[in-house]
């Protein structure tokens, strides 16, 4: 330490004291410029200004400006959260090759900006693997609805099967009796044309029943067979939503 810089810390404070102090740091710089046998590390060590690697400025009301704070850019809101069953498969991907990164990471750890850009990556990795897990499991909720609604349907569809067998049973019971009273009245020879006229047209207006009761029985037969379809498919999509939601669970845990 110079004799100017002694007097900086062993002078008391003062203006004259001060006006002295940097007259003869003034003066010792130019006798250390002006002196050719000084070595140049010195000269470059004296006239170096140190400066501080943190700073900090200090608020009088909240002790610290927000602007100090560094912003993480994992916290930046992303403009839409909707993923794309492809997007989250290759995300998937993606993330299991996560072990190279480790790799590369052990390999170059003594590089302080190449573990700090790899620590960043993987916290980019399990942000949007957490985003992807609330997406599936808002689409498996969907799922869980529709399928409970495709089931309420399938339900009523039964109920309306079930009860249009019954009537048709009855229909069918009632044509027999028919048909046995008009045999019987045509072996009766003494029946009245109007009354076998009478006979077979209630004949006739049960047979087209009978008919527009069948076409409506395949018709909720159809319908019914398209809503276990959709319904399967439905059920199936669950399953497989649940396995990838379960499988993501399993990579979360794993990365934490």
């Amino acid at each position: 330490m110079s004799q100017s810089q002694n007097a900086i810390f062993t002078s008391p404070i003062g203006e004259e004291n001060l006006m002295n102090i940097n007259h003869r740091d003034s003066e010792s710089i130019t006798d250390v410029c002006s002196n050719e046998d000084l070595p140049e590390v010195e000269l470059v060590s004296l006239l170096e200004e140190q400066l501080p690697q943190y700073k900090l400025r200090v608020d009088s009301l909240f002790l610290y400006e927000n602007q100090d704070w560094t912003q993480s850019p994992h916290q930046q809101q992303h403009a839409s959260d909707a993923l794309s069953p492809v997007l989250a498969e290759e995300t998937f991907h993606y993330m299991i090759l996560g072990t190279d990164r480790v790799e590369q990471m052990t390999k170059t750890y003594n590089d302080i900006d190449m573990v700090t850009h790899l620590l960043a990556e993987r916290d980019r990795d399990l942000e949007l693997a957490a985003r992807i897990g609330q997406a599936l499991l808002k689409r498996n909720h969907v799922l869980s609805e529709q399928n409970e609604a495709l089931e309420e349907q399938l339900g009523q569809a039964f109920d309306q099967v079930n009860q249009l067998q019954h009537e048709l049973s009855k229909k069918d019971e009632l044509l027999r009796i028919v048909s046995i009273a008009s045999e019987e009245s045509e072996t009766d020879s003494s029946c009245s044309t109007p009354l076998r006229f009478n006979e077979s047209f209630s004949l006739s207006q049960g047979l087209l029943q009978l008919d527009m009761l069948q076409e409506k029985l395949k018709e909720l037969e159809e319908e019914n067979m398209a809503l276990r379809s959709k319904a399967c498919h439905i059920k199936t999509e669950t399953i497989t939503y649940e396995e990838k939601e379960q499988q993501l669970v399993n990579d979360c845990v794993k990365e934490l």
